[in-house]
């Protein structure tokens, strides 16, 4: 286990075994992938970023360059791996793509050669261990859902052509994208519908919490977008004629 004083950054990854390369970058680009999401957060400006690598050691920082509030990024980042080694991913407070990136860091720990854990996550010199039982508890939420038919609404985006077609809606409540799938007739809909603001309608499936994380689309509707909606002195404006 490396040293306090040997931690380049207070954002750092340890990892404490040889790993092959495959799996050497696989847990490098998880470890930027879950800082980098935890760091859309806390703003939405995605800032420069200062990697910072020990010479001679397995030890990978990364810092975000000035005027960034890190405090409670590295409170986020400390809160969120903590909550998910004490079993409670509700806690934990993360989106959907910061959880699979610390599955992964917990999977590429499970399947170690060693009988030790091979990677820890430092933040401010302090070690957290990613633990094999984080993959496991994530798998396990996972797979518990349950479905029922209502609408979502949010902005369209990402529309693909793979393993079937598929749109993104960004969840206002959520503050995540919707993997949401739909048929070949509903096509012009979605081209029509690409980066505007749907309400879309269909078979939601949501994890225990309550979460959704998929619809089955029946339909698509436009809606009106911010910029479209009267502003408080129209309405204001609207109320003084119709008195």
């Amino acid at each position: 286990m490396a040293r306090a004083d040997q931690i380049p950054s207070d954002l750092t990854l340890e990892i404490t075994e040889n790993l092959s390369p495959d799996r050497f970058i696989e847990a490098v680009r998880a470890f930027f992938g879950y800082i980098k999401e935890i760091s859309a957060s806390v703003t939405q400006e995605d800032p420069d970023w200062i990697v910072r690598v020990k010479e001679g050691s397995q030890l990978i920082g990364v810092d975000p360059r000035a005027n960034f509030p890190r405090p409670i990024l590295h409170a986020r980042a400390r809160i969120g791996v903590n909550a998910l080694v004490l079993g409670n991913l509700d806690d934990a407070q993360l989106t959907d793509s910061a959880l699979k990136n610390l599955q992964k860091l917990s999977e590429i720990s499970l399947k170690s050669k060693s009988a030790g854990l091979p990677i820890r996550l430092w933040v401010e010199k302090k070690p957290i261990e990613i633990k094999k039982e984080i993959a496991t508890l994530i798998e396990k939420d996972w797979r518990i859902e349950y479905r029922d038919a209502g609408t979502l609404d949010g902005r369209l985006e990402a529309i693909q052509d793979k393993s079937g077609l598929s749109f993104s809606v960004r969840d206002p409540v959520f503050s995540q994208a919707i993997r949401c799938f739909f048929p070949e007739a509903l096509l012009p809909k979605a081209l029509t519908a690409f980066r505007k603001r749907v309400e879309v309608s269909g078979i939601i499936h949501y994890r225990k919490n309550g979460k959704p994380v998929r619809i089955d689309v029946a339909d698509i509707e436009l809606l009106p977008d911010d910029a479209d909606l009267p502003s408080l002195a129209d309405v204001r404006g609207i109320l003084r004629q119709s008195a």
